[in-house]
């Protein structure tokens, strides 16, 4: 028992942070690392996220999903829907992109990202769908962002989630909890006065 009390108060940061997730967003505030991921968007263009953030010169909104989740990623996908609504009401589409990145490279290919896109009614001007090039690209997010994603036995993941604020030039800025959209647009139209 003594050990594992121990344990935890190692990977909590002296019991500072409550949990493993708190413990990820802590690192990831402190390091700010620049997301290097390689993407597939729903045209089929291979692109960097980096790039992606530069080519919008916008702050991104960012979230992991795959496309046929029928639990949190429908909750996900109901946010962003709000967020591009929010987004079109304060005039922002100009400062803030949204972006979907799905970590379901099997199945995850550009004909279900346009089917996702016209499902969830995406502006393209404000809301974007990629996803990962490789597994790879995938082992990058495990390893950069604590992204945990397992395959269940009836071919479903089990995942964490989270929105992610990146500037344009794809660093990260914040990291917010699946309930809190409000904050990550918050950062990112605070941020985005600064461009």
């Amino acid at each position: 028992m003594l050990f594992w009390g121990f344990f935890f108060s190692l990977i909590t940061s002296g019991l500072s942070n409550f949990t493993l997730e708190s413990e990820r967003k802590s690192k990831l505030f402190l390091s700010q690392p620049i997301i290097a991921l390689q993407l597939i968007n729903a045209d089929g263009q291979r692109l960097s996220l980096a790039n992606f953030a530069k080519m919008q010169n916008k702050m991104l909104v960012t979230e992991f999903i795959y496309t046929s989740c029928k639990t949190l990623c429908l909750t996900l996908g109901d946010y962003f829907q709000q967020a591009q609504t929010h987004i079109k009401a304060q005039s922002l589409q100009n400062k803030i992109h949204l972006l979907s990145i799905s970590f379901d490279i099997a199945e995850d290919n550009p004909q279900r990202l346009n089917r996702y896109q016209h499902r969830m009614k995406m502006d393209k001007h404000i809301w974007s769908i990629a996803t990962m090039a490789s597994d790879d690209n995938l082992t990058i997010a495990k390893r950069q962002l604590g992204l945990v994603v397992l395959k269940d036995g009836s071919n479903e993941f089990v995942h964490n989630s989270a929105f992610l604020v990146l500037s344009p030039q794809g660093k990260l800025l914040g990291i917010y909890d699946d309930d809190d959209i409000q904050g990550a647009l918050s950062l990112a139209a605070s941020e985005s006065s600064k461009l």
